[in-house]
């Protein structure tokens, strides 16, 4: 018993000291609660929420995770649906017990991150209150805190405080929610009277040396002190000391001293994200403060065409992240988190992580730092009307400070935007870019992404120059191109929210929403399919949009690389965009997890620090031509490439080599984009129709691209009977005939080779399609080898084709099928049969007319189905009445294609 109880002891004692040891107490756990939905607690004489509150919630946490609010019984069709919503004043409350160590301490309360206005108050008394969206908040609570055991009160505001639309990611819905309460450190500090307040680390390469701007906290007496920088390496080197004694006036905070460094320097970038420690410790006569912080000697600069860090141009692989959290809706708070995160976006072959209109937690830049991802942080800005409201103003300035206070010495912080798509009073954005450079010049800032080009940016990120287009949202069959001419202004041109085109989505992924939010928008989709017959196809709708997504990104992507006078590009995105209308865009889901579409390790010979390009004219060859193809080579890989060869192949389907050679090659010097020489090869050798894949390799590097080559068509065409007319063709299935029906006109909805850009529910824009489903087994197209999505010989077929609505017509499943969107769910069909009465009736539509001289794959396929119509093969197993097709055939087609309108569009759009 004697030995049990030294035990419980000891756990006690053990439980105490290490809080103690570091003068903190953590606050973390069971807090008394209350909501305040009618905003009555700070009303004069209302005194119930400063009494003992009646329900409880555990911090750090939300009140989402709490279950407190409303709760929410709707399914949204453009965002996640949250299981609780709750906006306004919320109380949180617990006792604390102060110890008599404290007693002469200066008592700090951190709240690592709020949303957004925190009040606090101390035995019913109000102490202070702030706004922070993207920083911690700090308040000394040393009168209030003496000795003993007080009443802590939090009042938690999350309305808008300011107009601020409703779209940036620090406060809206769409992503990770508004949500109320405190995530990440909560805890109670003590510091002596003069302890340091923020700690600035500039370091300097060139002159070895590094500079450490010290803020104190103030006194109002003299200050006599002294003052020890130390600095360690990752091997725990000690690289500088340095001691100094100092004297401070009454009311003095600032201490500026620089130290210098011995040995070699290991910069910092994304192969070698080397970093430091610097302790400063500062003794006076009332006590001992030490605060490390770490860093890396990096250095960033504007260069004409490229951002250039330690002298040396980088090109920027970039994705978005926008705040998607689907289990919390809040920020990941945890490093681990971001460790995942950002080695996912390596993998993938990226470098760099723009943070859309919201800046992320120390934890974030801390994984940043470590991975070398480079990072651009946002203010939560997103505003049509700039300068209107000069409170917001001001909000945004002091949360810009905040910001470069609180992440200013992380390394991976080499870029900050005021935000996304501002428009309004330019001005207002410029001084707010002066300041920053003034306050802070260790990284390169810029008045807003997109819209407006100012001079006060040092980059900028936009679709559009004063050239032209820059962002790239499609690949097209020719890689003969670029946008050097667009990118040529006068700072680095960084491409806004390439790609964006959307697949179907993945129901397999519901499982994973074990949180606060629930994919209910899936539900509805899953719904909406299945009254239309078609919840089987689900998962071949999202494999084959998701696959057509894929290949278009690896163009879209090599686009921008094979531009030597980009400054790079971001990607909307990696990652599902789960908001703003359910937008689907990304080969990894919302949880940035695997999709199944598409390895790291194939995405990466299109996107990776060194890549092998190929430019020519076009995808589909005859077996007469010539396949021409310029090589070249882009290498941001941190070193060059010697002189040798690139070994080339073209290889069929089967794995069969058709041709090989060597190119060779001179010197590849490192952040360039270079020409490699000319490879030509003669397709006469090609006798059956068919895909034909061009791979290339220099040392570990490979890259490959696809073509198609189609023999020469026979003269002797299959004989059977061919219609334009509906009319007619009717007259011919009642006489027992095989029909191939091609119609002239059609209503319908007019095919793409893209998918739907963004997402249909934002954007109601042509083609409301987000894909081709292709039933490549299928007799008809047994001379036209193809997969079951569609690749680049589908160009031309799908620009010319409609797709018609055959929801009715159960039972039948088209041979070629357009993927209607997500919201719709109709069954669209651009190739099909039917038995109809007593003939057979395969029905094609695409215009087989215009310029078919040089639409080969279009007059491939035909040829495959004349073929297939003619045969004995040719017996459809589905019975179609003819009323059924005459409801589909017998309507006029409609002048154009109307558009729906959508107020949240135009607000988006900022208009």
């Amino acid at each position: 018993m004697k030995k049990l109880l030294i035990f419980i002891l000891t756990g006690m004692l053990n439980a105490v000291l290490p809080a103690m040891a570091h003068d903190c107490i953590d606050l973390s756990g069971i807090w008394r609660f209350q909501l305040d939905p009618m905003g009555f607690g700070k009303t004069p004489g209302s005194e119930h929420y400063l009494n003992k509150l009646a329900e409880t919630i555990m911090l750090p946490g939300s009140t989402d995770e709490g279950g407190k609010g409303i709760r929410n019984t709707f399914s949204h069709v453009d965002r996640l649906s949250r299981k609780f919503e709750y906006c306004g004043a919320a109380w949180y409350q617990r006792e604390v017990e102060i110890p008599t160590e404290w007693a002469d301490k200066e008592i700090i309360l951190i709240l690592e991150r709020c949303h957004w206005e925190t009040t606090v108050y101390v035995d019913g008394q109000y102490v202070a209150a702030e706004e922070r969206l993207s920083a911690p908040n700090r308040f000394v609570l040393t009168k209030e805190l003496t000795p003993g055991v007080h009443i802590l009160t939090l009042c938690i505001d999350n309305r808008l405080k300011y107009p601020m639309d409703q779209w940036n990611h620090g406060t809206t819905e769409y992503t990770q929610t508004n949500w109320n309460g405190v995530v990440g450190r909560i805890c109670l500090q003590a510091k002596n009277k003069s302890f340091i307040r923020n700690l600035q680390i500039f370091p300097d390469a060139e002159r070895k040396e590094v500079t450490a701007k010290i803020f104190l906290h103030k006194v109002k007496v003299p200050v006599k002190g002294e003052l020890s920088l130390a600095i360690h390496g990752q091997q725990d080197e000690q690289m500088a000391f340095a001691h100094f004694s100092v004297e401070l006036p009454e009311g003095s905070e600032y201490i500026e001293k620089s130290v210098p460094v011995k040995g070699n320097i290991r910069m910092w970038d994304e192969f070698t994200p080397s970093l430091y420690c610097l302790e400063a410790s500062w003794h006076t006569d009332f006590g001992k403060d030490s605060v490390s912080q770490t860093f890396g000697f990096r250095k960033v600069e504007q260069g004409k065409l490229h951002i250039h860090l330690n002298g040396q141009a980088i090109h920027l692989r970039g994705v978005l992240d926008c705040a998607v959290f689907p289990r919390t809706g809040y920020p990941a708070m945890e490093k681990e988190s971001w460790m995942k995160i950002f080695r996912t976006v390596k993998q993938y072959g990226m470098n760099h992580v723009r943070f859309h209109s919201w800046c992320p937690p120390e934890s974030a830049f801390c994984a940043a730092d470590e991975l070398g991802i480079y990072v651009q942080a946002e203010l939560p800005m997103w505003i049509k009307n700039v300068g209107k409201y000069p409170a917001r103003r001001d909000f945004f300035e002091a949360e810009m400070y905040a910001i470069l206070n609180e992440y200013g010495n992380h390394p991976s912080f080499i870029l900050m935007c005021n935000g996304n798509e501002n428009e309004g009073n330019f001005e207002v954005l410029e001084d707010l870019v002066k300041k920053a450079r003034k306050f802070d010049n260790r990284r390169l800032y810029s008045a807003s992404t997109a819209r407006t080009h100012v001079k006060s940016d040092q980059f900028y990120v936009s679709h559009v120059t004063d050239k032209g287009r820059i962002t790239v949202y499609e690949g097209k069959p020719s890689t003969d191109w670029d946008c050097n001419n667009e990118s040529d202004i006068d700072v680095p041109v960084i491409a806004h929210e390439t790609g964006q085109r959307c697949m179907y989505p993945n129901f397999k992924e519901i499982k994973k929403y074990t949180g606060v939010l629930e994919p209910r928008n899936f539900h509805v989709f899953q719904e909406r399919l299945a009254r239309h017959g078609m919840l089987h196809q689900a998962e071949d709708f999202f494999r084959a949009t998701g696959l057509h997504t894929v290949l278009q990104y690896k163009e879209v992507n090599e686009a921008l690389l094979r531009s030597s006078k980009s400054g790079g590009f971001q990607l909307l995105g990696l990652s599902d965009f789960p908001g703003q209308g359910s937008a689907f865009v990304g080969i990894l889901d919302a949880f940035w997890e695997d999709k199944g579409l598409v390895s790291p390790e194939k995405f990466r010979e299109s996107c990776a620090p060194a890549v092998i390009l190929a430019r020519f004219s076009k995808r589909v060859y005859t077996d007469k031509e010539t396949f021409s193809v310029k090589m070249g080579i882009y290498n941001y890989s941190g070193k060059s490439f010697s002189g040798g060869n690139m070994r080339w192949s073209l290889i069929d389907e089967q794995g069969k080599e058709i041709s090989q050679g060597k190119l060779r090659h001179g010197k590849v010097e490192r952040s360039t984009v270079d020409s490699l020489g000319r490879v030509n090869v003669p397709l006469n050798q090609i006798h059956t129709a068919g895909k034909y894949t061009f791979h290339a390799w220099i040392d570990e590097l490979h890259n490959e691209w696809d073509i198609w080559v189609y023999p020469e068509i026979p003269e002797d065409l299959p004989e059977g009977v061919q219609t334009h007319s509906w009319l007619e063709a009717k007259k011919l299935l009642a006489e027992g005939k095989h029909v191939l029906f091609v119609p002239d006109t059609v209503e319908g909805r007019k095919t793409r080779f893209a998918g739907h850009f963004w997402n249909p529910i934002m954007f109601n824009w042509a083609p409301m399609i987000v894909g081709t489903l292709i039933d490549a087994s299928h007799p008809a197209l047994a001379h036209f080898p193809t997969s079951y999505y569609a690749d680049w010989q589908w160009w031309d077929i799908l620009n010319y084709g409609t797709a018609v609505d055959l929801t009715n017509v159960t039972g039948l499943t088209p041979v070629i099928q357009s993927v209607d969107t997500y919201e719709e769910n109709k069954k669209l069909g651009i190739a099909f049969e039917a038995k109809v009465g007593k003939g057979r009736l395969f029905v094609l539509c695409v215009d087989i007319e215009k310029q078919m001289a040089q639409r080969l794959a279009t007059k491939q396929l035909f040829y495959s189905i004349q073929k297939y119509v003619a045969s004995e093969k040719f017996a459809p197993e589905i019975e179609v009445p003819v009323w059924l097709f005459d409801a589909v055939f017998s309507k006029m087609p409609r002048q154009k294609e109307k558009v729906r309108s959508a107020a949240a569009i135009e607000q988006l759009l900022n208009k």
